[in-house]
């Protein structure tokens, strides 16, 4: 079993409801290196201003309109579907959440953690028309840090189904 104190991990990024597919395959890589998985869920409509005095973080909403500050975290059923895997896996799990731009929080969590890898899922549901306008999360990495990034497929449409940010 890996030990969270050691160097190394694979570091994933997951999304509410799109957990599964992505922890599978982060679990089997996780195993073959005998290294921990680092889950991270980034909740990309806050922003990270600083710390306060106390060493607690400053959190502001990027919708001036919106009051809550408190990042979303998984859910129960994604928590649980986690730890069912990597104890199928016999690998070790840490769940983090963060806020601001999900591309800067996986490389610098992976950064701390001297990840192997990076492993993310394809955008689904209203994530791909976000993705249109901030670009893909997996794009963006493989252009902002050294570390190998792994996609899983997470719902693909196929070929018959064009989308609008698919020329054919």
């Amino acid at each position: 079993m890996a030990d969270l104190t050691v160097p190394g991990a694979v570091v994933i990024g997951v999304q509410t409801g799109h957990v599964r597919d992505v922890m599978e395959v982060a679990a089997q890589v996780a195993e073959k290196f005998a290294v921990p998985v680092v889950c991270v869920t980034v909740d990309a409509g806050l922003l990270a201003l600083g710390k306060r005095a106390d060493g607690s973080a400053i959190i502001e909403p990027l919708d001036p309109d919106s009051i809550d500050r408190d990042p979303q975290h998984l859910s129960d059923p994604d928590r649980a579907a986690i730890d069912a895997i990597a104890a199928a896996r016999s690998v070790e799990v840490a769940v983090l959440t963060r806020v601001g731009d999900p591309v800067r929080a996986l490389t610098t969590i992976a950064e701390e953690r001297d990840a192997v890898m990076i492993v993310v899922g394809t955008n689904t549901g209203w994530h791909r028309l976000a993705e249109l306008f901030n670009g893909s999360v997996a794009a963006r990495l493989t252009r902002h840090q050294h570390r190998s990034v792994l996609v899983v497929p997470t719902d693909p449409v196929g070929f018959n189904h064009h989308s609008p940010a698919d020329p054919s």
